[in-house]
């Protein structure tokens, strides 16, 4: 059963105190909206807002508390971080509809070791780290896992066909099925390794023969 996230918020009301005032007394200026809700200014809690983040992300459900008398059920939509020093400056809580199912993105989450890496020296190289899944708000995960056990041979793969989907869960149309998500390929650097050496010793042939020439033609005179 998933644990429930509960985060508590208080109603703000516009141009009373100014963004800079509130972040500095720790808390963080944010917005909930939805198709059948006004869109509604709040605070929240600097720490307690990251601590929720770091365990919801932006694809599980969490109840926000407003005032401490009206529990709705959101998504972190978006968040807004300063680009020199990563502080959270805004988050935007979108109210779901538990009845109508949504689209969101989740992690993948690389589990295991691909055996092709450990026995052969191949790379493990990916070309997705999240994927666009539709479910009903219940049904919401945090990530989904991709066994990279799987990878036995260089240039095995896993694509979004193999992933397996919890129940109630599907794609969404953004991914073809036979896209390659991971897959273990030959090193590169070693593979070019191997032609230099090779041209190296094809070139040095020649080279090792001529001091040879030349020492019997000075011994001939």
């Amino acid at each position: 059963m998933k644990s429930e996230l509960k985060l508590e918020a208080k109603t703000r009301t516009l141009g009373r105190q100014s963004l800079k005032k509130l972040r500095a007394a720790g808390f963080v200026p944010a917005v909930v909206y939805g198709p059948q809700t006004d869109t509604l200014p709040l605070q929240v809690k600097k720490s307690e807002a990251l601590k929720i983040y770091e365990q919801a992300g932006e694809s599980s459900l969490i109840i926000l508390d407003i005032d401490g008398q009206d529990e709705r059920q959101v998504i972190i939509k978006d968040i807004s971080q300063s680009g020199v020093t990563s502080q959270l400056l805004h988050i935007d809580f979108f109210q779901v509809n538990m009845a109508e199912k949504l689209t969101t993105e989740v992690d993948l989450n690389f589990v295991g070791e691909a055996p092709a890496v450990k026995q052969l020296g191949g790379v493990v190289v990916k070309n997705f780290d999240a994927v666009e899944i539709e479910c009903l708000p219940k049904d919401l995960v945090s990530h989904l896992d991709v066994d990279l056990s799987n990878l036995t041979e260089l240039g095995s793969h896993i694509i979004f066909a193999d992933l397996k989907l919890p129940k109630g869960i599907s794609l969404s149309n953004k991914h073809e099925m036979n896209e390659i998500i991971v897959a273990v390929e030959e090193p590169r650097a070693v593979a070019a390794e191997i032609e230099t050496t090779e041209e190296v010793s094809t070139e040095e042939a020649p080279g090792e023969t001529a001091p040879e020439a030349e020492v019997s033609s000075e011994e001939q005179k």
